[in-house]
């Protein structure tokens, strides 16, 4: 693999709401915009070389104390953009799989998860790239139950390997580049906070519905001119 490119991108993709309101329009309107954005980073990574793309689309602490219309339209905005993707040929063209991390089994409408499944299940038989979805998901949730599990599994030689094979993440490698947009730059709720320990970050002021793959490969060409000591 050439080095050069990462071979994980984390994305947090702020600013749907501020893009929202500066447009006069409303919340979900940011989202959908939001989510169109995605359907040209996904394959436009894929073909510069990145293997996985993981992407935040809806922490649990959004499912919980967002006002209630919001909610639903995400859940909506999930439920249709997830059959689009079983048969997505931007998916199947380029062996793209498909998988889903957080509580959206425990919180999320049969509907939405119907779709979400049916995606997995269309794409499971393929392994060049893969795109990873965060929904209803907070890294210090993920790392509390990762510790619960450990403990009632009664394991006593806890390395770094016996962690990862309790999160979340436990298939995926290190998050090598985290993209954040929205101008504040800051990591979230722990998001994969075990797997972005030696991660570059890239921000840009740029709100997510204003993203582009120009602003993409401006992030990769950064990450590639960077030494990656990793404490050495």
């Amino acid at each position: 693999m050439n080095e050069s490119i990462p071979r994980h991108v984390a994305i947090i993709p702020d600013g749907n709401r501020r893009w929202a309101k500066a447009h006069d329009k409303n919340a979900i309107d940011g989202h959908t915009a939001g989510s169109e954005v995605l359907k040209k980073i996904m394959p436009h990574a894929a073909d510069r070389g990145v293997e996985h793309i993981s992407i935040w689309g809806m922490s649990l602490d959004n499912f919980t104390k967002r006002d209630i219309s919001e909610v639903t339209g995400l859940l909506n905005l999930f439920r249709n953009e997830f059959k689009d993707l079983i048969t997505s040929d931007d998916i199947h063209s380029r062996n793209v799989k498909i998988s889903v991390l957080g509580r959206w089994r425990e919180k999320f409408p049969f509907p939405v998860k119907a779709n979400i499944d049916k995606a997995i299940e269309a794409s499971k038989g393929y392994s060049k790239h893969f795109l990873n979805f965060f929904l209803a998901y907070n890294g210090v949730d993920e790392m509390i139950q990762a510790i619960k599990d450990i403990v009632k599994n009664g394991d006593r030689d806890i390395t770094e390997e016996t962690v990862k094979q309790y999160l979340f993440t436990k298939d995926m490698p290190p998050v090598d580049l985290i993209i954040r947009t929205g101008g504040e730059p800051h990591l979230s709720a722990g998001f994969m906070m075990w797997d972005v320990t030696d991660s570059q970050l890239w921000f840009t002021q740029k709100l997510w519905p204003e993203f582009s793959t120009a602003d993409f490969d401006e992030a990769l060409e950064e990450y590639a001119t960077r030494v990656r000591r990793k404490g050495a």
